[in-house]
């Protein structure tokens, strides 16, 4: 097999008990099959040990029982594996072996990364500095699993995805603005996944490859921010056939608009437009019933967002005080970059086993657009938004939203459904907010 990975992650290197957030608490530990079967034949005192936290599942594998505070069993007082110290590293489970490496398997290529749900993983990803290129060896050890991937679709992602590297490591625009091309660039392959014509993401892809058709489209894509400001309401022409529009619904409405008049018969109207942004990204921090919180540290950023949203009086003030906070700091573009290239990474050519690669596009720009409006939100409660909060702020992002189960589900779900999660509003997020 050829195995893939970005170019710092040879450099990553657990730091064990020195960590400020163990991988070991928080969430439940799955135990693989083999590893399962193996922990059964232990014996001795440990063993006992073993078994004594062991709850079997009903597909083979079991979880161990937690302590007090969430922590697993064989985390020691000193945030060191009793199990890893008692039977050696080879006789971890999956779950723990892999942390926080994922592993993504395409027929003879493995794809591994780190994710940022680590704190040690998110501080190399945020400080490398580089455009991100990726080393490519051959393991011989390894044997490909049989799947059911379509290759003609894999081949057309795969390409595809390259072309998405190239649009999100591209400096010469803001990272809000690549982000913007990338989700649009989705949106189209996705149309012709839906119509089942692979052939033509390889014209998406090329098309996206010349720097002058994004830079149209570029334009274009910006041009909503009319929509979202009112713009058009400028135009008398414009106030007027919507007038009659208005009237034809008998709306009660002034019989003539005059250039600087505001309509006073609804205010509700112009206020829920007002604040449609704020509502939107405030319902990235809303409880759902069932949420799993997997560090409480969570609720003290998700308060400060809070706070900072119901702050403010209009979009237009979110966006206002939104740039000024990117004009005070360049780090975040960069940070941005990298946490863009790992969810691409990670997630676009996933669609070859669901055929949405939409969602995955949505996925990137919610994260991303969460992390900043933390961000954000502590620098405007007085907190300074450092090298180390920001990592630590991506951190529990990806612990609360990619290694919870039933938390992933429900957002997915969320995703896919939900107004303030369509494409329409995050490009209107992304344009307000550039």
């Amino acid at each position: 097999m050829k195995v893939m990975t970005p170019h710092y992650y040879k450099d990553f290197r657990c730091i064990a008990g020195a960590c400020t957030d163990t991988c070991c608490a928080g969430w439940d530990v799955d135990v693989d099959k083999n590893s399962y079967k193996y922990y059964k034949t232990v014996k001795g005192a440990f063993g006992k040990r073993l078994k004594s936290v062991m709850v079997p599942s009903q597909d083979g594998e079991c979880t161990f029982t937690l302590k007090e505070g969430g922590r697993c069993p064989f985390l020691n007082d000193d945030n060191l594996c009793d199990l890893y110290i008692e039977l050696g590293e080879d006789k971890l489970c999956e779950t723990c072996a892999e942390f926080p490496r994922f592993i993504n398997d395409y027929g003879n290529i493995r794809e591994i990364g780190i994710a940022p749900s680590c704190k040690t993983a998110g501080e190399l990803m945020f400080s490398y500095k580089d455009e991100l290129t990726f080393d490519t060896v051959e393991d011989n050890s390894l044997t490909p699993e049989p799947n059911d991937i379509d290759a003609y679709t894999y081949m057309h992602l795969r390409q595809a995805r390259i072309v998405a590297f190239g649009i999100i490591s591209d400096r010469d625009i803001s990272i809000f603005e690549r982000l913007m091309l990338y989700l649009n660039y989705a949106k189209r392959i996705q149309k012709h996944l839906d119509a089942e014509r692979d052939e033509l993401i390889a014209g998406v892809a090329k098309r996206f490859c010349g720097a002058d058709y994004r830079e149209e489209l570029l334009d274009r894509l910006k041009s909503r921010d009319e929509k979202l400001h009112g713009k058009r309401f400028c135009g008398p022409d414009y106030r007027e056939k919507l007038l009659d529009k208005l009237k034809s619904r008998d709306t009660v409405l002034p019989d003539k608009l005059q250039d600087g008049d505001i309509v006073k018969s609804k205010p509700e109207v112009h206020k829920s437009y007002g604040t449609r942004l704020i509502k939107g990204l405030r319902h990235f921090f809303d409880d759902f019933k069932g949420m799993e919180v997997i560090n409480p540290d969570w609720n003290i950023h998700v308060a400060r967002v809070r706070q900072f949203l119901d702050g403010l009086a209009d979009d237009s003030g979110l966006a206002a005080v939104m740039k000024t906070y990117h004009a005070g700091s360049e780090a975040f573009a960069h940070e941005y970059e990298q946490l863009a290239m790992y969810y691409v990474y990670r997630y676009m050519l996933d669609a070859v086993n669901d055929y949405d690669v939409l969602l995955k596009a949505k996925n990137a720009v919610i994260g991303i657009l969460a992390v900043d409006i933390m961000a954000a939100a502590n620098h405007a409660s007085g907190c300074t938004p450092d090298f180390t909060m920001r990592v630590d702020i991506a951190h529990l992002y990806s612990r609360q939203f990619e290694h919870s189960y039933y938390n992933y589900e429900v957002y997915r779900e969320y995703f896919g459904t939900k107004r303030c999660y369509s494409y329409e509003f995050l490009m209107d997020a992304l344009v307000s907010l550039n």
